[in-house]
C-alpha cells in the first residue's frame, strides 16, 4: 500500500491549516491589544478611565491634572499608533470575514483538489488582500488620531473632549447606516457565496485582488463605525469588544434582522441628546 506523499496529507487538512492561521491571527491581534498595544498605559487601566463618569462626553480626566503635555510625535510614535490601529482592525473585523475566507477556501479545495493543489496559498492570498484594505484605513485613521491629539480634541485616553463633535459624529454614523451606500457594501460582507460567483479570479494574485475587493465593500460598510472609537475610547477594550461583536453580527445574521436600522436610532438618539445637553451647557 503506497505511502501518501506531503502533498496528499496536506490537501486532507487544507481548509483546517486555512481556519487554524485564522484564529492565530486573530487571537494574536487580540494579545497584542490586551498587552497595551504599544501604548505607555496599559489597556485595562486605559479602560478603567474611560468608564469613569465623564463630562464634556468623554473627557474622564482633565489632562492637565495628569501633567500630561501634546507633543510632536516621534517616528516611533507614528508606527506604535498605526500597528495600534491596523491589529485593532485586524481584532475585529477578521472574525466577521472569516466566514467568506473558509467559503473561498472551501472552493478552491474543490477546485484544486483534481490538481493535486493545495488551497493554503491563494487563500492566504484572499486573506491578505482583505487585511492590506483594512490597513489603508488604518494609515488614514492613525493620521486623524494624529490630527484630533494636536488640535487637543482627544484626551490622553484617546478619546474626544468635545461633545459637539461627538454628537455630531453619532449621528453622523446613525445616518450613514441608513444610507444607500451603507446598505450596498453591507449585502456583499452578508451574501459571501454571492461575492466570490461574481468576482473569482485565478491565481494568487487574482486571490489577492478579490481580497482587497472584498475588504473595500468591508471597509465601506464599517469605517464610520471604526470611527466611533473616539467616542468610546480607542483603547477602551469594553468598547471595542461591543463593536466588534456589532459589526459580527451586523454581517451574520439574516437580512431580516434589522440591525443597521435600530443602530441608527440609537446613534441618532444618543447624539441628539449630547448635542442638547451641550447646547444647555452653553446657554447656563
Amino acid at each position: 500500500m503506497p505511502v501518501p506523499s506531503v502533498t496528499e496529507k496536506l490537501l486532507k487538512h487544507d481548509q483546517l491549516i486555512v481556519l487554524a492561521c485564522i484564529v492565530l491571527l486573530i487571537v494574536s491581534a487580540w494579545w497584542y491589544l490586551l498587552n497595551s498595544a504599544g501604548m505607555p498605559m496599559s489597556i485595562a487601566e486605559m479602560t478603567q478611565l474611560s468608564l469613569i463618569p465623564y463630562q464634556n462626553a468623554g473627557m474622564a480626566i482633565d489632562m492637565p491634572e495628569m501633567g500630561m503635555q501634546f507633543h510632536p510625535w516621534s517616528w516611533q510614535e507614528w508606527m506604535s499608533v498605526f500597528f495600534m490601529w491596523w491589529l485593532m482592525m485586524v481584532a475585529m473585523m477578521l472574525p466577521s470575514a472569516t466566514p467568506t475566507i473558509l467559503l473561498y477556501a472551501r472552493v478552491m479545495h474543490h477546485a484544486k483538489r483534481s490538481a493535486n493543489t493545495t488551497i493554503v496559498v491563494p487563500t492566504s492570498a484572499f486573506m491578505l488582500g482583505y487585511l492590506c484594505s483594512w490597513l489603508i484605513f488604518s494609515i488614514i485613521a492613525t493620521f486623524l488620531n494624529w490630527a484630533l491629539e494636536q488640535s487637543k480634541l482627544l484626551s490622553f485616553l484617546m478619546i474626544m473632549n468635545n461633545g459637539f463633535l461627538s454628537g455630531f459624529l453619532l449621528i453622523a454614523v446613525g445616518m450613514y447606516q441608513l444610507s444607500p451606500l451603507k446598505q450596498a457594501c453591507l449585502k456583499h460582507c452578508q451574501s459571501p457565496a454571492t461575492f466570490i460567483a461574481k468576482h473569482m479570479q485565478a491565481g494568487q494574485l487574482g486571490a489577492y485582488k478579490m481580497g482587497v475587493e472584498h475588504g473595500a465593500y468591508c471597509v465601506g460598510c464599517c469605517w464610520l463605525l471604526m470611527l466611533l472609537l473616539f467616542v468610546g475610547g480607542v483603547m477602551n477594550i469594553v468598547w471595542i469588544a461591543i463593536l466588534s461583536i456589532f459589526v459580527l453580527l451586523e454581517k451574520t445574521l439574516p437580512q431580516t434582522v434589522k440591525l443597521p436600522q435600530l443602530s441608527a436610532f440609537l446613534l441618532l438618539v444618543w447624539g441628539t441628546i449630547i448635542l442638547i445637553v451641550q447646547i444647555s451647557d452653553q446657554i447656563k
